[in-house]
């Protein structure tokens, strides 16, 4: 949760690589994106599983969608460091998700 917030925060203020508008304008959707995903998170955190599943799920496809904009907006040692460290983290979500969800 946090640690995706952080990825955005630290790639957004590395800058993108491509200086194409619509690549400024994507990390900065992707960041809103990574809040709400996480504020998702927060609001279930009491929840019965069965309602957690679905956010879990949600916040991986927002995870997928920030490291495929991340590697299409950005590159270099930071670019790549991120990007593994978002996958790292979908990674983890999955399997949290493949133990709890049916």
């Amino acid at each position: 949760m946090r640690r995706a917030l952080l990825l955005a925060a630290v790639l957004l203020a590395s800058g993108p690589a491509v200086a194409a508008e619509t690549c400024d304008g994507d990390l900065a959707v992707m960041e809103i994106r990574l809040r709400e995903a996480s504020a998702r998170l927060s609001e279930t955190t009491r929840a019965p599983m069965a309602r957690r599943c679905p956010v879990f799920r949600d916040h991986v496809r927002v995870m997928q969608a920030a490291s495929d904009t991340f590697r299409r907006c950005t590159s270099g040692f930071h670019a790549r460091e991120n990007i593994a460290q978002i996958q790292g983290s979908i990674a983890d979500w999955n399997e949290i998700i493949d133990r709890n969800c049916r």
